[in-house]
């Protein structure tokens, strides 16, 4: 009687040390990030507020400055980044990919932004994100994000000047007197 038991306790302990399993979740996250950004393009953050968890602890980068911490930073310190801008139209491009496992979602992606401030040119980049969702309550909430511009391409090295070739030494005929 005590094997059989054994073999049974063996079996519960092997299913309780399994991965975790992630799952694709690409066509489930991309309206979801359209979405989002759809509502920072208003530049009214009461758009935005409802897909960021709250919490004072959380780390978000953005592009400038470096970082915020808590939501009630990152909504203060857009407002003034977002001051002298007119408008800002951001679209998620086509390489958004999603991977949930649990109640976890990690989505990575580029953006297109063109902003148009008040004053000036317009101001077109690509940026790159990754966000982590966590599943509250009914729904998805941004815990981390991190969003930062691609760096120019660096310019190319100086072109090194080919050395000149040596000419020979000139040298003296001695002469007899």
């Amino acid at each position: 009687m005590k094997k059989p038991l054994f073999a049974v306790f063996l079996l519960a302990l092997a299913g309780c040390g399994s991965e975790p399993t992630s799952v694709d979740a690409t066509a489930e996250f991309k309206p979801v990030l359209d979405k989002m950004y759809a509502a920072w393009s208003t530049l009214d953050l009461s758009k935005v507020a409802p897909y960021y968890a709250k919490d004072a602890t959380l780390v978000f980068f953005d592009v400038a400055p470096f970082k915020y911490t808590g939501w009630k930073e990152y909504e203060e310190g857009f407002k003034k980044t977002a001051a002298d801008w007119k408008s800002i139209t951001v679209s998620v491009n086509p390489d958004l990919k999603a991977t949930k496992n649990g109640n976890i979602v990690l989505v990575t992606y580029s953006l297109s932004f063109d902003i148009e401030p008040k004053t000036g040119d317009h101001m077109k980049a690509q940026l790159r994100g990754t966000d982590v969702f966590e599943k509250r309550g009914p729904g998805w909430l941004v815990i981390h994000e991190h969003v930062s511009t691609v760096m120019p391409d660096p310019p190319p090295p100086p072109v090194k000047k080919k050395a000149k070739a040596a000419r020979p030494k000139a040298t003296r005929k001695k002469t007899r007197n």
